[in-house]
């Protein structure tokens, strides 16, 4: 009851063990999601005169190859000669260097005279973590301190796919207008959107200074579209001088570029962040005002 009392007396108070509260429930309440831990290797393998002894040396070389755990091996026969499987988990969350990798050992194999080719696949393990660790897990930092468009585009294409988003595109520009950083990631799922897995995308955070971009002369901008029941829903978060909005559109993909325009526009205005907005055939662009 004292401490009741302090709180109704002593605003300051309140909002000290609010905070403290909020950090409390996100340290403890777990958030099950889908993770890339690592990335599955199938290397397929072939050729004449090849033994059990052949086979468990390869497996050890491309074991130690990939820095991977144990290789699974399997046996079967193609137009009457045969071919093995030898199947290995990587930990590595970069998927260009795992098959890079992989590539070069499948090469090596090639020029001994074997026949070979590899597959590589994310490996994806459900995992539950308390909320802020899942946040963190999220979050990608970068500085762009001193970095050139190519250097900087080439991190953060890099440090996407570590983070399990290989198919990230990603563009670096400079411009007298200011440095431009442009990535697309798209998905699709057809079927009962209840039945979507959460497969959460990192936040790309461009740091200069030590400080966030967006918070001082940077724009940040997220588009995301999400079509339900044959229903275009667009999401729009913008970030820009230390003022953040959330713009929602239903129907979205009903409306023409002007109104559309005029629909994301008019709710920054009022979130009072002034950019300039331009729909082309559906495209949304969004630059700081002139």
């Amino acid at each position: 009851m004292a401490m009741l009392q302090s709180i109704r007396t002593r605003p300051a108070v309140a909002a000290a063990v609010l905070g403290a509260l909020v950090i409390l429930v996100a340290s403890v309440v777990p958030v099950s999601y889908e993770r890339v831990t690592g990335h599955d290797v199938a290397l397929t393998l072939g050729g004449k005169g090849i033994g059990n002894q052949d086979v468990r040396s390869i497996a050890q070389g491309f074991k130690s190859f990939l820095g991977s755990g144990n290789v699974m091996v399997e046996a079967t026969a193609s137009e009457g000669a045969p071919q093995y499987v030898l199947r290995a988990t990587s930990t590595k969350r970069a998927g260009a260097d795992v098959q890079q990798a992989a590539g070069e050992f499948a090469r090596q194999l090639a020029a001994k005279g074997y026949s070979a080719s590899v597959q590589v696949a994310p490996h994806r393990e459900r995992v539950t973590y308390p909320a802020m660790a899942y946040a963190l897990d999220q979050m990608i930092r970068i500085s762009v301190d001193g970095k050139t468009a190519a250097v900087l585009e080439a991190e953060i294409r890099s440090r996407l796919a570590e983070a399990g988003v290989p198919d990230a595109h990603v563009s670096v520009t400079d411009s007298p207008k200011g440095r431009e950083v442009r990535l697309n990631v798209e998905r699709e799922h057809v079927g009962d959107p209840s039945t979507v897995p959460p497969e959460p995308l990192p936040q790309l955070v461009l740091t200069k200074d030590g400080a966030p971009l967006a918070g001082r002369e940077g724009l940040s901008v997220k588009v995301q579209k999400k079509k339900i029941n044959g229903a275009t829903a667009l999401t729009v978060d913008v970030t820009a001088k230390n003022k953040s909005a959330k713009v929602e559109v239903p129907n979205s993909d009903t409306m023409s570029d002007a109104a559309l325009t005029d629909a994301i526009s008019s709710q920054l205005r009022q979130a009072g962040i002034d950019v300039r907005v331009k729909v082309t055939n559906g495209k949304i662009e969004i630059e700081p005002a002139k």
